[in-house]
């Protein structure tokens, strides 16, 4: 692959893969892989609220995370009745409850 620069699959990552890098190898390292699951992830859940409003979903489908503040959208692949869009925002609500109360 001389002279030819190989491309990365996370787009918004600018260092180019390393010149002696495997040829599978689609990130520059583990933060750029890291970055691009979370943009994957954001990805999946526009696409799923977007979905909840052309499908006319009550607007109480659509709902924020009270630690993060993300918008998600209730139903597949989240519960109806969830509260935090992930185990971290509730991990992090059960630690701030149990530190106030002792």
């Amino acid at each position: 692959m001389a002279g030819r620069i190989r491309q990365r699959a996370y787009v918004n990552c600018s260092k180019p893969l390393p010149e002696d890098a495997r040829s599978d190898k689609q990130f520059c390292d583990r933060t750029c892989r890291a970055a691009n699951r979370r943009w994957l992830r954001h990805q999946r859940e526009a696409f799923a609220i977007g979905l909840a409003y052309l499908w006319g979903e009550q607007p109480g489908q659509v709902v924020r995370c009270p630690v993060c503040g993300r918008r998600f959208a209730l139903g597949y692949p989240h519960r109806r009745d969830k509260i935090y869009d992930r185990d971290a925002c509730r991990q992090t609500s059960m630690n701030a409850l149990a530190a106030a109360i002792s």
